[in-house]
């Protein structure tokens, strides 16, 4: 049964139009296009806009695209805390180190004069974060190349740009945020260094805390 069966015997012609409209099978899978793991490759930027997902790529894999719109919902509610951050760099391929949330203490021995802000009030998070950059071939880069034998190019800073604009989407309107890609530091007497060989001053070791 379909409307047209429903309709009173003096149905006018336009009555009998609509629900001719209403009763046509349309060939749309609708069940299918709304599913992420299902809706056709081209649907789905106008699916991620359906769902609010606050941060879209498109050079993205097929894969991630799909789980970016599945996560969509609880991706919404981490929205300005720690979680939604490591979940959104997770998006762009970056890693939250370490991060400190205002008000906090200044820590001597741990905080850097000139460096780690005093007195700040709430709503400002420092974000120590690491991504993988890549440097182009024959790039110049200081202390390592030698002027007129390598071309002057810089590495791309779309990884860091991505980044930003994760940490963008996962904070709330509210906060400020401040980030830190120096994600390596150099080797000091106090990391009490082994005097066999094995290491020398200067050389750079993976950075934890901010």
């Amino acid at each position: 049964m379909n409307v047209l069966d429903i309709l009173p015997p003096n149905k006018a012609p336009f009555e009998e139009g609509v629900a001719a409209g209403m009763s046509d099978d349309l060939p749309v899978p609708v069940e299918q296009v709304l599913d992420p793991q299902t809706a056709p490759l081209h649907f789905l930027p106008w699916l991620a806009v359906h769902d609010g997902v606050r941060l879209w790529v498109p050079d993205w894999p097929e894969a991630r695209k799909r789980r970016v719109i599945d996560e969509a919902l609880v991706a919404a509610w981490e929205v300005g805390v720690r979680a939604g951050a490591i979940r959104y760099l997770g998006y762009v391929d970056g890693t939250l180190v370490d991060v400190i949330a205002y008000p906090a203490r200044f820590v001597f021995g741990r905080a850097k004069v000139g460096r780690t802000p005093i007195g700040h009030g709430p709503f400002l998070a420092r974000y120590l974060v690491r991504i993988v950059t890549y440097k182009p071939p024959r790039a110049f880069v200081f202390n390592r190349s030698r002027i007129g034998s390598a071309r002057l190019k810089t590495p791309s800073r779309e990884a860091r740009r991505r980044a930003l604009t994760a940490l963008r989407a996962a904070k709330s309107p509210e906060t400020e945020i401040r980030v830190d890609f120096s994600h390596r530091r150099q080797l000091t007497f106090a990391d009490t260094p082994p005097l066999d060989g094995s290491v020398r001053f200067g050389q750079y070791l993976p950075r934890f805390k901010l």
